[in-house]
Order: C-alpha cells, then sequence, then structure tokens
C-alpha cells in the first residue's frame, strides 16, 4: 500500500511542478545588454507621453527601434506587467517583450509558453529562449518600487559606459551590473540605482576604498553663471590615491597642511575658465602660512588673491586631476585656484552679489531629489552644452534637458547612482504666476481635475477622467501615478474617507452602476465595487454624522434613497418615503444647533430629512427653487427661488424671502467660514465687497480658504477665462487666463503657496504656482 502511495505522491508533486504558474521573468534572453521593468503600463505610456525627450525617443526607429516597441505595447492593457529586453549580436539590435497580456497585431517573431507571450524582432532570439533563474535581474528588481515610472538593469559593458560619460572619467574600471528605477516627470527624470560591488578592487584601483559619503559645500560659492562642477569627498583619510602618494610628500610642510586637512576637492568651469576649489578642516593653518610666506599679489573686497608660481607643493588627487594654476583665492574656508585673476575677482563679485548655485532657488530643488551625501558629484549645468541622451549616442538631436546632475554614493558593498536630466528653468521675469507642470492624458477631460489629499506626502494629488473613462491619479510632481479603467463616466467628484480609521484614506465615488472605493494605489477595496440594477442618479453623498469615521453612503435612484454603511450593507433604520417627483440634487448633510438635517430638491420643490429618512421640516408649497445649489449660513439653509429670490430657512421651518433688484440668473455659494458670495448676472458681491463684470455665461463662483486666504474663483464658459479674486473681489494681475475648464485651487505642496489647476487644450492639465 505503502508503494502506491509513494508512486502517487511522485506523479502528483511532479504534476505540481509542471503547472506552477510561469513568470515573465524567468524568459529573459541570455546576455541582455539593457533590461526594462515596468510594473504598470498605463502609468508607463503616460509617463513617456507626458515627457517630450522621452516622447520623441519613443518615436524614433534608431537602433533598438522603440518606434516599433511603443506601437506593440499600446495593444496591452493598462495593468500589465511587462519585461523588455535590448541584446547586441553583433550589428543587429534585437528587442525582445515579454508579457502575459497578448496582441494580434504586429509583426514581430512570436512564441506562447502557457500563460507568457513573447514577441521578439529576433527569430533565433525566440526559438532560444529558455525557462530560467536570472539572478542578476532577481537581485535588481527587489530594489525597485511599483510607483516607479520603470526600472533597468544595465549590463557591464553598458554601466561602465554609462559611469565614465556622465562622470568624465577616462575610464573607470567598473565590472558590475547597474540597475536603477527611473522616475519620469514632465520636466526632468531621475534615476536612482546601485551597483553591488563584492569585490572592492572591482571599481577602478580601490578610489571609493574607504570612503565614506558626506554633504558636499563647495557648491556654497560657485557662481550660478557655471557650466560645470565636479565634487569629489575625500573627508576619510585612507584614500587609495591620497594614501599612495602621501609618504613621498610629508617633508613638505604646505603639501602636508593641504593634503592632511582635505575635505572636499572640486573642479569648476567658468567663463569657460578651469578653476580647482579645496575645502579644508582647518583653514587657518594655511592662511598662518602663507602670512609667513607674504606672497600676496593683490587684494580684492578684502580677499587676497596669491601669486601661486611662489608656493611649491603638490596637490594629492583622487578622481578629479589637477592641473597647475597661476592664482590662487582664500575665500572663506575654500582655497579656489586659477590662471585668470579676473575670474576670481568674478567668483568674489559674484558671491557678496548673492548670485551663487547656494541662492539659486532651482538648484536647491534638485538637491533635494538626490541623496544630500555624496561621494562623487558631477553637474552640467545648462552653458556646459552637455546632453545626457545625446552623450550616450541614443538621441542624434539637441534637446532642452541640459540641467544635469549625477552622482554616487558609497555604501560599504555598494555604491548607488542617483542623477537628475532636466530641463532648464525660464526666468520668471517678474510674473505673478508661474507654470509648474503640464500633463498629457489620453482623450479629451471628462471629470473636470481636484485635488485630493495624499496621506503619506501630506501634500495634495490630482484626480482626473477622461472620455474613454479611464481615471488617473497625478502627483505633485506632475507624473501619472496610476490609470484605471473604471468603465463609466464618474458622476460629480471624488471624495475621500478613512475606512479604517487609521489615517489611511481612500478614493470614493460612482458611476451611474457602481459605486468604487480604491486605495491610494488604484486597487478596489473589497466589497466594492457594489454593482446596482436601477441607475443611481446623482453623485453619492458620504455622511459622516458624529465626525466618528462611521460612514454611511446615501445612494440616489430616480425618487428613491437607499442608505449604505461603510462596508456596504444597507442600513435598514433609514427610511425615505419615495416623493412623486425625481430628486434632482445630490443629498447634502448639515449640522445646526445639535440637529442633523440631510436636503436635496424633489424637482423645484425642497426637501428637509432627520438622519433616519423621516422629514424634519415641511415647506410650504409656495416656494418654488431654481436649479441653484442649497447652503448653510448662519444656522440656516439658503438657495434661490424659481423668480430670482434668495431664500432663508431656520431650524424650526421659518422661511424669509429676500427680494434682490431686477435680477437675473442668481448663483450663490458659501464655505464654511460663513462667508456668501452672490452673482447677479454680472454683478458679484461678496460680503460687503462688490465688483461689476463684463456680460458673459459665468459659472457658479467658488470660494477657496488657502492659508487664512480667501479666493473667489469663476469660470466664463462663454470665452474659456477663469478669473481669481482676492476676499476684496480685486483680481489677481496675472488673471483672467484662458481656460477650458473651472480652475481649482489649492495648497498643493504644503508650502503656503496657492496652486491652481486648469486646461488649455482638451487633452492637458497644467498646473501654475500664484507667488
Amino acid at each position: 500500500m505503502k508503494k502506491y502511495i509513494y508512486i502517487f505522491l511522485i506523479f502528483w508533486s511532479c504534476d505540481v511542478i509542471e503547472n506552477k504558474s510561469k513568470e515573465i521573468k524567468d524568459f529573459i534572453p541570455d546576455n541582455p545588454s539593457l533590461i526594462i521593468k515596468v510594473d504598470n503600463l498605463g502609468k508607463f505610456k503616460s509617463d513617456i507621453k507626458n515627457n517630450t525627450l522621452l516622447n520623441e525617443l519613443s518615436q524614433t526607429d534608431l537602433k533598438f527601434n522603440f518606434k516599433k516597441q511603443i506601437k506593440l505595447i499600446n495593444d496591452f492593457q493598462d495593468e500589465s506587467e511587462l519585461i523588455i529586453c535590448l541584446n547586441e549580436n553583433g550589428n543587429e539590435k534585437i528587442f525582445t517583450i515579454i508579457t502575459k497580456d497578448s496582441s494580434n497585431n504586429h509583426d514581430l517573431h512570436y512564441r506562447n509558453i502557457g500563460e507568457i507571450n513573447i514577441f521578439s524582432s529576433s527569430l533565433s532570439t525566440i526559438k532560444n529562449i529558455k525557462e530560467k533563474v536570472n539572478t542578476e535581474y532577481n537581485k535588481f528588481n527587489k530594489t525597485f518600487k511599483p510607483s516607479s515610472s520603470f526600472g533597468i538593469i544595465l549590463s557591464k559593458y553598458l554601466s561602465k559606459r554609462l559611469i565614465n560619460s556622465t562622470f568624465d572619467f577616462k575610464d573607470l574600471d567598473l565590472k558590475n551590473n547597474l540597475g536603477f528605477e527611473v522616475n519620469v516627470f514632465n520636466d526632468k527624470i531621475l534615476l536612482n540605482g546601485l551597483s553591488y560591488v563584492d569585490d572592492s578592487t572591482k571599481i577602478s584601483n580601490n578610489i571609493f576604498y574607504g570612503l565614506t559619503s558626506s554633504r558636499l559645500k563647495n557648491y556654497e560659492i560657485v557662481p550660478k553663471k557655471a557650466s560645470r562642477l565636479k565634487s569629489f569627498n575625500l573627508s576619510i583619510y585612507n584614500n587609495y590615491k591620497k594614501n599612495r602618494k602621501l609618504e613621498t610628500l610629508k617633508k613638505d610642510r604646505l603639501t602636508s597642511i593641504i593634503n592632511e586637512n582635505l575635505i572636499e576637492y572640486s573642479e569648476l568651469i567658468l567663463d569657460e575658465d578651469q578653476l580647482f576649489i579645496i575645502r579644508l578642516k582647518d583653514i587657518k593653518l594655511f592662511e598662518d602660512y602663507l602670512s609667513e610666506n607674504n606672497n600676496i599679489k593683490s587684494t580684492h573686497r578684502s580677499f587676497n588673491i596669491y601669486d601661486n608660481a611662489l608656493l611649491d607643493y603638490k596637490l594629492t588627487n583622487s578622481v578629479i586631476e589637477y592641473n597647475y594654476k597661476k592664482k590662487m583665492l582664500v575665500f572663506k574656508n575654500h582655497i579656489v585656484f586659477s590662471d585668470n585673476e579676473a575670474t576670481l575677482i568674478e567668483l568674489i563679485n559674484e558671491n557678496l552679489n548673492g548670485n551663487t548655485l547656494q541662492a539659486d532657488s532651482s538648484f536647491n530643488n534638485s538637491l533635494t531629489e538626490i541623496s544630500s551625501f555624496n561621494t562623487l558629484n558631477n553637474n552640467y549645468f545648462t552653458n556646459s552644452y552637455y546632453n545626457f541622451f545625446k552623450e550616450l549616442n541614443i538621441l542624434s538631436s539637441e534637446n532642452d534637458f541640459t540641467e544635469n546632475s549625477f552622482q554616487l554614493v558609497q555604501d560599504k558593498e555598494i555604491i548607488h547612482f542617483n542623477a537628475i536630466i532636466s530641463k532648464a528653468k525660464a526666468s520668471k521675469n517678474n510674473l505673478k504666476i508661474s507654470k509648474q507642470f503640464e500633463v498629457k492624458i489620453d482623450e479629451e477631460i471628462l471629470m473636470n481635475p481636484h485635488f485630493i489629499k495624499n496621506y503619506v506626502s501630506k501634500k495634495l494629488d490630482i484626480v482626473v477622467q477622461d472620455k474613454k473613462n479611464n481615471l488617473y491619479l497625478i502627483s505633485n510632481k506632475g507624473n501619472v501615478v496610476w490609470k484605471k479603467k473604471i468603465g463609466q463616466p464618474i458622476l460629480g467628484k471624488i471624495s475621500q474617507i478613512d475606512l479604517y480609521k487609521n489615517g489611511r484614506l481612500q478614493l470614493v465615488f460612482n458611476t451611474k452602476n457602481k459605486i468604487f472605493i480604491l486605495d491610494k494605489n488604484g486597487k478596489e477595496v473589497k466589497p466594492f465595487p457594489k454593482s446596482f440594477n436601477d441607475d443611481i442618479t446623482q453623485p453619492i453623498s458620504i455622511f459622516d454624522y458624529d465626525k466618528s469615521k462611521n460612514y454611511r453612503i446615501l445612494v440616489t435612484q430616480g425618487k428613491e434613497l437607499l442608505l449604505y454603511d461603510k462596508i456596504g450593507k444597507k442600513v435598514n433604520g433609514f427610511k425615505y418615503s419615495k416623493s412623486n417627483r425625481e430628486i434632482t440634487s445630490s443629498p447634502k448633510h448639515f449640522r445646526i444647533l445639535n440637529k442633523d438635517f440631510i436636503v436635496f430638491k424633489t424637482g423645484k420643490k425642497l426637501k428637509i430629512l432627520n438622519r433616519r429618512g423621516r422629514e424634519r421640516i415641511k415647506l410650504n408649497d409656495d416656494v418654488v427653487l431654481s436649479s441653484e445649489n442649497i447652503f448653510k449660513l448662519d444656522n440656516k439653509l439658503i438657495t434661490v427661488t424659481n423668480d430670482q429670490k434668495l431664500v432663508e430657512i431656520d431650524i424650526s421651518g421659518s422661511v424669509s424671502l429676500t427680494n434682490l433688484l431686477n435680477s437675473k440668473n442668481l448663483k450663490l455659494n458659501t464655505d464654511n467660514y460663513n462667508n456668501i458670495i452672490v452673482l447677479d448676472e454680472n454683478k458679484m458681491k461678496l460680503n460687503s465687497s462688490y465688483v461689476e463684470l463684463p456680460f458673459s455665461n459665468y459659472s457658479t463662483p467658488k470660494l477657496t480658504k488657502i492659508n487664512n486666504n480667501l479666493f473667489v474663483s469663476l469660470f466664463d464658459s462663454q470665452n474659456n477665462k477663469s478669473y481669481l479674486f482676492n476676499k476684496n473681489l480685486q483680481v489677481n494681475s496675472s488673471f483672467p487666463i484662458y481656460s477650458l475648464i473651472p480652475t481649482e485651487l489649492g495648497d498643493m505642496n504644503n508650502d503656503k503657496k496657492t496652486y491652481v489647476i486648469t486646461s488649455k487644450k482638451k487633452k492637458t492639465i497644467s498646473v501654475y504656482a500664484i507667488d
């Protein structure tokens, strides 16, 4: 009997192994030069489309025929995961795409292995692919975040070429693969990666051996107009090249002072002149030596410039090669070498005038994108004419991504590689409004973009839906975090709830047949989506009666109201007696003097319920309402009647009407601070302030309070203009602006600034900062 059991177990285990789900990572071709890992294809495509440089690259037929690759992957579902492998076989450039998605619209070689679909430009590559573990891929893949645009793994040859090019090494002998995640934005590309150094001799004769990272500070005295700055950290004494020479130099007092106190060494290109900058631990030792030798050449604005020919010393260097310079300046804790005294004088003047990288907000912003601790940093500025993609022979044309910063950080057996490849920032020319970014989406805007809270960053992200019913989450930096097919238009706006009472917010919204709750990654929270056979006819209402996060979801279906709890179960205690008229507004909840009011319109009549769905106040049928919404002001409900009167209802049900003289198309709005704004055709009044506008077709004005500043935004749909006013109804000097949609305001970066979402093209979202 045991024998049969063993035989059964053998066959059963073989069947389990044979039927184990295959993974795309197990079908990577042999010896790829480059591997691209895409976790979310929708995000990948959006990021490429919104970056002009990468979008141009995707349209080229150069080398690996990126154009054909993009054409293929455009057929795949947005949620797809895929791997792109680039191989070189002599002069033949081969690409292979591995995914679980499929496409019939291609002219490539194709192979199917179980769930895996493989597409390649090479027949031999397709034939020779076998299922196997790629240890290099597995090693780097665990460092890639799914939220990044994509991940890249470079072969040893390409890694060496990349490092030598970006750091301007003659030949740094890198013998390891390099992997990094790529985050693509409208105006920049961020690379964050690493190389595993399992043998310290594998990196350029131990250049980085014994080094750690620290803050580089020479940039603090570098003028903004510099074209390049390369800095190396020598804060750890046992550097290979430094120690190799130091023993032979100990007899020289000046050389010892410099080399034994040297903590940072930089090469600077300024006005096409090459300068070197040294930062010492103790500058006083060096200054004392200079005063003893009395070799001052000249003085400019209290700073001494020395004749370097009188000083006999040898500068020990590492990865930056020192060329002898005739002149020397001692400036604060730095020693600056140059052949031209005029260049040193210019450096002094630019510092005293505050025109340095330390005072440059654009440069400082770039520092926040990468590690503040460096071993080696190489910066190319706009006037250096360095182009990363052209330098690596990826693009033949020039591009405007001319601000580049590359960084190596030594960390024991790992060397981190970070980079920023960005557009040069244009001068603002004293404008009151400045563009932050633009984002292109696949189709025209359907649901107007609006801000939502990012509970991780404490800043604001943006949500928008296009006419193909794709929902996008866009970060405050302008990249698409995820894209999700919803299937139907979203009704109203997207709200946020804290479903689990832990500070993590979810998105909640509805289409005509479903209620969705999504987490921050766009994943559906079970048991949602909740489906309905009958149409939902208004945006759902989310109530949190007692601020306890025990949410109620009120659903409108024609003449009926249905109430659900936060897990989608029907609340039986809510009983609304269906009226004879359609519900024509999304129900709102107000707490007035400790009583709950649920208010909405049926036809042109107002319904006021308690939280159990029973009628709290019955109004006289003589009150006929316009299409304007219902608001709360000073413990009263207010709205507009059909004959353009302002109606106020107190908690006892008393109604008062105010007849505004010659009113036409009356619109009103309030906020949580008891401000009321009234637009009477072309006359707008906010509390006691008043302004008269050109005659046009205006939407209801919106009130937004940001950092104690009250703003009024107004959209002119007839002329596609958006206005922005302050609390005194004075229009902002940069407005009106052209816009296809009403603007949305918010403190997007939590930096006490006001940001505006608008759209000037049908498939584009623009974000501006008001200075």
